[in-house]
């Protein structure tokens, strides 16, 4: 591969890493902010409720995208064995993670259908 190509790959490699931490701190910052003011318009129960989900989708979204600057650097760049075996373990912690994420905001498992829906296709 080119060597102009290879240096692109890298930029964008590390911009994906850039935009992957900065989404993760903003994330945090902008539901903390948020959870304070809804403490005293929707209580403490309801706001904790809200800052779960909310911290959780910014974990899935920065982890998305800091997988996706893994990939490029692991596959296109550097693909050693190591390297694809830790590959491998960052998406199988994500999957673990997004499942888990999943499980608490909704209650539920990904390949679940919701309740109500199951109530529903019972009637």
């Amino acid at each position: 591969m080119p060597e102009a190509v290879i240096d692109g790959l890298r930029s964008v490699a590390q911009i994906l890493e850039i935009i992957g931490a900065t989404a993760l701190i903003v994330g945090f910052v902008i539901a903390t902010v948020r959870c304070v003011l809804q403490v005293n318009q929707l209580g403490a129960t309801q706001a904790i409720q809200g800052y779960r989900q909310a911290i959780g989708r910014v974990v899935l979204i920065g982890l998305e995208i800091l997988v996706a600057a893994t990939i490029i650097k692991t596959i296109i760049l550097d693909p050693t064995l190591e390297n694809m075996g830790l590959l491998a373990m960052m998406i199988a912690i994500r999957t673990a993670l997004g499942w888990a994420m999943v499980l608490e905001m909704n209650g539920r498992w990904p390949w679940q259908r919701p309740t109500a829906a199951k109530s529903l296709t019972k009637s």
